[in-house]
């Protein structure tokens, strides 16, 4: 299991690489198989697991999250070959979608497990705030794209708080860890990715997709090695 983590992590440097060559067809293979990678993760969690009850449905739901991941993977790497620009908004739209749809997978599957605290409300604004005030300062991003994305945080604000939520309820431990870090660096690989995306005025550093990518594997390795230790 932990051996797929090391090589999900390895592809992920070497999709990185392969981006900065310009070899697209290459970066394509090695965002798939590393995408692969941390669902076998999730899928090899679960089997020697070996949960059941609310358990296993939480697992189950964590794999969907990871099989959505994949298949957004796959639509920015596709965004990337494309160079046709209404083709690559429509692929770009797509991929984000799918995100989301994880997103919304993790979110559920958190608030399933433990009664939500009602003082942690306020807190779901703080990132779509934060995006608006990006959106106003720096990004280039269109009216409709403003509002997919800010959507977007408030999902990402979403996931964030009911981890925070997870851990008030169960306390600190693997589990909880793995759930809350996790959720940090989705949250900060989206955020270097729109940047990259719609602020080209920031010119971010060549070395930005390896933090990426790293960041975000990272991030649903940890989410599927969550299912062996709740």
């Amino acid at each position: 299991m932990y051996i797929l983590v090391a090589v999900c992590i390895a592809l992920g440097v070497f999709k990185s690489y392969s981006r900065n060559k310009g070899n697209f067809d290459i970066e394509l293979i090695a965002k798939t198989c590393g995408s692969l990678c941390f669902v076998a993760v999730g899928v090899l969690a679960f089997y020697l697991s070996e949960h059941t009850g609310k358990e296993k449905s939480y697992a189950l739901a964590v794999i969907l999250g990871l099989i959505l991941g994949l298949i957004g993977d796959i639509f920015l790497c596709l965004y990337d070959c494309n160079s046709h620009p209404k083709r690559k908004n429509l692929i770009q739209t797509v991929g984000v979608a799918f995100f989301f749809l994880g997103h919304l997978c993790y979110m559920f599957n958190f608030l399933t497990l433990e009664p939500f605290k009602l003082y942690l409300l306020p807190t779901l604004i703080v990132l779509p705030i934060v995006y608006i005030i990006l959106a106003c300062k720096v990004l280039t991003s269109s009216k409709a794209q403003n509002i997919m994305l800010a959507i977007y945080y408030l999902a990402l604000n979403l996931i964030l708080t009911s981890s925070i939520n997870l851990m008030i309820v169960r306390g600190v431990n693997a589990f909880t860890l793995l759930n809350l870090i996790g959720c940090v660096l989705f949250i900060s690989s989206d955020t270097v990715l729109g940047l990259s995306w719609f602020a080209p005025s920031l010119k971010l550093p060549k070395s930005h997709d390896y933090y990426i990518i790293l960041s975000y594997y990272a991030a649903q390795c940890l989410f599927a090695l969550s299912i062996f230790f709740i």
